[in-house]
């Protein structure tokens, strides 16, 4: 039986890293892509080019928080488990249905890639930037 989840999760694993060292996708990594994830493949990679992905980075912790601003909203992501606040992550992804959302796509090229915009807070104002991603699946 597929396993989509661990497959898509797999897949964008591999492609992060091939990213990171390259600096760009193979052909036949592209090619995977587009197979794997149709239209979230073009969305996430739109939202990297366009630099709609930031990296919220606090201190003196050093935490690092992630945030992806699609259509019609900013969703927070979570790269390491991966997770997302928008209603694909819910509706599909926690059902299994599919792996990623496009947000998490989008956060793992734009990483890769150093297209994402940084932007600095203090540890006090974290509660304050988290708490709009939270209270928006309220």
């Amino acid at each position: 039986m597929k396993d989509t989840y661990a497959d898509e999760n797999q897949l964008i694993s591999e492609v992060f890293t091939e990213l990171k060292s390259r600096r760009a996708l193979s052909e036949k990594s592209r090619e995977k892509m587009e197979k794997a994830f149709g239209d979230r493949y073009t969305n996430g990679l739109r939202l990297a080019n366009s630099h709609r992905v930031q990296r919220y980075t606090f201190t003196p912790s050093g935490r690092v928080v992630w945030a992806v601003r699609g259509r019609t909203n900013e969703y927070q992501v979570i790269p390491e488990l991966p997770f997302c606040y928008c209603d694909d992550y819910y509706f599909r992804v926690m059902d299994r249905k599919r792996g990623l959302c496009y947000h998490i796509i989008a956060q793992r090229i734009a990483e890769a890639t150093d297209q994402f915009n940084t932007v600095q807070k203090t540890d006090s104002q974290y509660s304050t930037i988290t708490y709009r991603w939270r209270a928006k699946g309220s």
